[in-house]
């Protein structure tokens, strides 16, 4: 089940959230187990080609990241259109995060497990869209992208509207007690065993910037609870399909 402010159309497999298309602007998420990432069968161009027109976005104009479980963020323009659209080697590396202040130019991240988190300026136009694992948490990548926001363009946390897509959660992401040198909250402790609140170290984060908690919207999946519906790297291992979520102002 869905948290109020998020829709579902599983006839075309995604979800949007419902704050942000009050501002004329694509956040969604793709669920029903559809393999958008860079994986090795050939026709991975065409789903995304399906998938996004589903969406109203030409698939030769996303912009993708490599993904190295960091806390860089890069500024997109219409240069980097189509980076990584068709192919592993063309994707930006050393980002996890992506922001953009023009229209119609769609940014995405690829997740199975680790967390999407969708930001966006209501008042200055800008659009971000973040992949946060436990690394990129613990580095403060929201954080980043935030400060990014605040410091080159004078954005206001009143302002901000954020989501979290689909993640693995408490009640499933086990971790090591090295953790305990990671994380001075956000870990819950049942029966001797470690577990990580990914989403809820996010939320630490946000709450921390200024950003209203009415302002925030969060799924609440657990992609490993529900793994009929969401990749789970947990779950499934190397063999993971990857969940796209992209967000594009209009």
């Amino acid at each position: 089940m869905l948290l109020k402010g998020i829709s579902q159309y599983s006839q075309y497999n995604y979800c949007l959230f419902d704050s942000f298309r009050e501002h004329n602007c694509i956040a969604a998420f793709s669920c029903g187990r559809i393999d958008l990432g860079f994986s090795n069968e050939h026709n991975f161009q065409v789903k995304r080609k399906v998938y996004l027109k589903k969406l109203r976005i030409n698939f030769h104009d996303l912009i993708c990241l490599q993904q190295v479980h960091g806390n860089r963020i890069l500024l997109a323009t219409e240069k980097e259109k189509g980076r990584g659209a068709l192919e592993y080697n063309s994707a930006i590396p050393g980002y996890d995060g992506l922001i953009t202040r023009e229209s119609f130019l769609p940014l995405a991240v690829f997740t199975a497990d680790c967390l999407p988190i969708f930001i966006l300026d209501t008042k200055q136009r800008l659009a971000a869209i973040l992949h946060a694992g436990w690394r990129g948490t613990k580095n403060n990548i929201l954080q980043a992208a935030l400060q990014i926001l605040k410091h080159e363009f004078s954005s206001r946390a009143e302002e901000i509207i954020c989501g979290l897509g689909p993640g693995i959660r408490s009640c499933c992401y086990e971790v090591g007690a090295e953790f305990n040198n990671y994380f001075s909250k956000n870990l819950v402790r049942r029966k001797r065993r470690i577990f990580l609140d990914l989403a809820g170290a996010n939320l630490k984060q946000l709450i921390e910037s200024g950003i209203p908690e009415e302002n925030i919207s969060d799924s609440g999946i657990c992609t490993s609870c529900r793994n009929k519906d969401f990749f789970s790297y947990r779950r499934e291992g190397l063999g993971a399909g990857r969940m796209m979520s992209v967000i594009m102002m209009k």
